[in-house]
């Protein structure tokens, strides 16, 4: 293609661009928040209806450090403080929750249990795009 024919038919780029900009979109998603398809699909549906606050100094980098079988302690010194935490079972630590007013935003949970020795450790890392429904 010469520059000529695109600035003379410019509009029949307009449908690549309209398709173009989602799909990379759905990408960033799956790349940054290591999100299935169908997640990151989800997240690009509700873009404009996202709110997601998070713990103070949290990065994603941080949070995908974290493995299965990891104690407590460790997790702590990788990712610090959650915002929330299920006190008095304290196996439930919340690095994310929704912004005012919305129930989509990217949630970011670790899920302890005690081993035979009581040390917590990581059975479960929730990394998802919460929705209401």
């Amino acid at each position: 293609m010469n520059s000529a024919f695109i600035k003379k038919n410019w509009y029949l780029l307009t449908p690549a661009l309209i398709l173009l900009i989602p799909m990379l979109m759905v990408l960033f998603c799956t790349v940054n928040y290591g999100y299935s398809l169908s997640e990151s699909m989800k997240a690009v549906r509700y873009f404009g209806s996202t709110n997601t606050r998070y713990a103070q100094g949290f990065s994603e980098r941080k949070f995908k450090m974290v493995r299965l079988g990891m104690d407590g302690r460790s997790v702590y010194n990788t990712i610090k403080n959650p915002m929330e935490r299920n006190i008095p079972e304290d196996n439930e630590w919340r690095y994310s929750l929704p912004g005012a007013g919305t129930g989509y935003y990217h949630e970011r949970t670790i899920i302890l249990e005690k081993d035979k020795n009581g040390v917590p450790r990581v059975k479960q890392k929730v990394s998802r795009f919460h929705t209401p429904d």
